[in-house]
Order: C-alpha cells, then sequence, then structure tokens
C-alpha cells in the first residue's frame, strides 16, 4: 500500500495531501452515519500519533468540527515534531481551531495524558495513533492509554471506537494478535484492506471493517503481486454469473466433480461435501467414499449425487489398488476435492491422498484431512 500511494502521485499527478483528506472525508463519514447522521452536538475524541495515521487524525478533527461536533484532538508529541501531509493537517487544524488540538507528551506517564475522566461524556473516540508502518509490539504510555481505551470501554460499553487504517497495536501485515492494541468497533481502511484487517485473530479487534477507495486507481493493486486474494461481493457475483443456467445447459456441459471423502466415522462429511458441490452448479457429483461407508452415505445425499465405493485404505496395498480406481475415473472428471473426513492418522490414507494430488491433471482442492 506504501508504493500503491506513492505511484498514485508519481504516477497519476494526485496529490498526497488530497489522498489523506479523502481518507480523513471517509472516516467522518462513517462517524457520521454511526452517530446516526450528524455530528452536531455530538463529543469525539481523536487520538493523533506523529505519523501520517495522525495526519488523517487531524484532518478528521478538522472536518467533525466544521460539522458541528464539539472535538478534542490529542497528538502524542508535538506539531514540530510532524512531517510532511501530517504536519500540513496539524497545522491546518492548529490554523483554523487553535482550542481543539492539545499536545501531549508521550515520554510522561501523568495527569496531562488521557484519563478516565476524559472519557465520560465521549461520544466517538477516533484511534489514530498508530497506522500500518508499525512493526512492533506498542510499550510505555502508548501501551497504558490503549489499555485504558479498552477498559473503559469493556466496563461502560462507549465511545464508539473508530479506528483509522487498522487498530493501533496490530501489525498490518500479520495475522497475529500482537500485544496491547485497540478493539474497534468500526475500523475504516483505505484503498485495499490488509492482512490485520481479515485474517484472524488480529481481525476480531477490527469491529467492522469499511473499506474505502481514497482515489488510487485500481490498476495499482492490480499489478502489485500479492499471495492473499480477498474474496468479496463482486468476485461472488461474477461466479454466479459465469455459472448461470442458460438454454443450452445441460449436465455433461457443465463439468464433472469428483469428491474423494468420508470414512467409517465420518461419513457425514462426504454427505456435506457432495450436497455442497451439486449445489454448486456442476453438472454431475461423483462422491467415492470407502466401501464400507457407501451405502451410509447413498441413505443421506441428495439423489443427483452418483456414490462410488473404493477398497478401504487402512487394508495395506488396498490404498494402491484404490488410488488405481480412483485414476481410471478421472479420465471423466473435470474437478477433484480430497480430504474430507479422511482418516490422516492412517499411513495408507496419507499415500493415498500424496498419489492422487502427485498424479493430478485436473484442478484438485485439498481439504481438511487432506
Amino acid at each position: 500500500m506504501k508504493d500503491v500511494d506513492r505511484l498514485t502521485t508519481e504516477r497519476y499527478g494526485i496529490p498526497s495531501l488530497d489522498l489523506m483528506e479523502n481518507a480523513a472525508r471517509a472516516v467522518a463519514g462513517v462517524i457520521t452515519e454511526k452517530l446516526g447522521g450528524s455530528v452536531r452536538g455530538k463529543n469525539v475524541l481523536v487520538l493523533c500519533g506523529k505519523g501520517n495515521n495522525g495526519g488523517d487524525g487531524a484532518a478528521i478533527a478538522r472536518l467533525l468540527s466544521e460539522a458541528g461536533a464539539t472535538v478534542s484532538a490529542e497528538l502524542f508529541g508535538k506539531v514540530e515534531e510532524t512531517r510532511g501531509d501530517a504536519k500540513t493537517n496539524f497545522d491546518r487544524l492548529r490554523d483554523a481551531q487553535p482550542s481543539i488540538l492539545r499536545c501531549l507528551d508521550a515520554t510522561r506517564e501523568d495527569e496531562s495524558l488521557i484519563r478516565e475522566a476524559d472519557l465520560e461524556s465521549v461520544d466517538a473516540l477516533v484511534d489514530a495513533i498508530f497506522g500500518t508502518g508499525l512493526t512492533r509490539e506498542v510499550g510505555g504510555v502508548f501501551k497504558e492509554q490503549i489499555r485504558l481505551i479498552n477498559a473503559w470501554k469493556k466496563r461502560h460499553g462507549a465511545p464508539l471506537v473508530v479506528s483509522v487504517d487498522i487498530p493501533s497495536g496490530l501489525r498490518a501485515d500479520s495475522p497475529e494478535d500482537n500485544g496491547e492494541h485497540v478493539h474497534a468497533d468500526v475500523t475504516v481502511t483505505f484503498t485495499s484492506p490488509k492482512a490485520a484487517n481479515v485474517l484472524p485473530p488480529a481481525s476480531r479487534s477490527n469491529g467492522l471493517l469499511v473499506v474505502a477507495p481514497v482515489g488510487s486507481p485500481a490498476q495499482l493493486i492490480d499489478e502489485h503481486k500479492s499471495q492473499l486474494l480477498l474474496t468479496e461481493r463482486s468476485d461472488a457475483s461474477a461466479w454466479l454469473k459465469r455459472a448461470e443456467f442458460t438454454d443450452a445447459s445441460y449436465k455433461n456441459k457443465r463439468g464433472h466433480a469428483l469428491i474423494i471423502a468420508g470414512s467409517r466415522n465420518y461419513s457425514g462429511a462426504a454427505v456435506l461435501a457432495g450436497n455442497a458441490a451439486i449445489r454448486s452448479g456442476v453438472g454431475l457429483v461423483t462422491v467415492a467414499t470407502p466401501e464400507d461407508s457407501r451405502e451410509g452415505v447413498i441413505a443421506r445425499v441428495s439423489p443427483e449425487v452418483m456414490v462410488r465405493g473404493i477398497p478401504q485404505t487402512a487394508e495395506g496395498s488396498a490404498a494402491e489398488k484404490a488410488a488405481d480406481e480412483i485414476n481410471d475415473f478421472l479420465k471423466n472428471v473435470d474437478a477433484v476435492a480430497v480430504g474430507s473426513g479422511l482418516s490422516s492418522k492412517e499411513d495408507d490414507t496419507k499415500a493415498f491422498i500424496r498419489r492422487i494430488v502427485g498424479e493430478r491433471r485436473t484442478p484438485v482442492v485439498i481439504d481438511a484431512d487432506g
């Protein structure tokens, strides 16, 4: 995302300050919506760090104040210690509404910092302390301040806590629940979600996630290679559209899925997987399950699903025989799912799955015990 922000300015000439303003407007809009459609007369506390996340906070404070909210913006540090766009926004806030901004000494643990009394009448708290650049656990004053906010929220259920980009204390690229961090009601992240926004356990501290566009072209996102893909509503809509039945649809044109699943004690896994497959819109589904599970699966699976018995993999060389049968059957199959309800404790099962995957000629989904 750092590269995307930089290239948005370098390649497309969109000033980074405009991106920050758009981000602030997105957060202010979410806060307004969550407070009932207006912030007039509401008390908002904005906690800012010295980096760009804090610069977002300064812009949010200015926008909410202009909309009629009573705003207190607390900067952990001095305006002179901020840089770039963040400093521009702190200067704007100080010039336009000097009474709103208070600078806190982050090196002191005394009454000049946020106290419980400061939270009593607050309707919304904006967490703009640390952003996506954080790479270590928070400590010192910041740790104590975050702990105080979380404890107050847990006891009183208020205020509404809104984190900017990511809850402070989480590391954007990690799904781990690292150290003390803000537990938000809403997190507004920009352009694209980060790993900690969507992967548990870290994502559980984001609350409701709102992904807000701020002006970066989608082409820049697509250009950057990532090992993560977040499936969104638009993806599901596109897949459903491609799978739509037409007048020319019939089973042999819509693919044949093979589900290798189930065992003596877990035949239900084969039933669930087979039923899920037929509901996907595929034309034909065959469940391959151990011979002694076959009748139990047939009795419970959807009548459109075909069930095929394979030799028990617990009988030594039977694993090889089962794999031979499956590989022969694969000539008629377009996709395979393997693993659900198989017993991964058995060596023969492991050998069977390794061979199926190793000799695959179709797409294979490996699930559960696979």
